[in-house]
């Protein structure tokens, strides 16, 4: 899963809600399906890569 489609809160993929990937570009705000946490798609994938940089330390 790309950065943009793991959930920061539970690490679970969304694998892009069933949509396309021309589709999930569109999309900005999203629901988690596995914990229901609401996030910014561009936030969220900041969080994600943060989070992984900080655990290769």
């Amino acid at each position: 899963s790309y950065t943009s489609q793991i959930c920061i809160n539970c690490e679970k993929g969304n694998h892009r809600l069933g949509l396309d990937k021309s589709e999930w570009l569109d999309v900005r705000e999203w629901d988690c399906p596995n914990c229901g946490t609401h996030l910014d798609r561009d936030i969220n994938a900041a969080q994600v890569i943060l989070k992984k940089g900080l655990a290769t330390q």
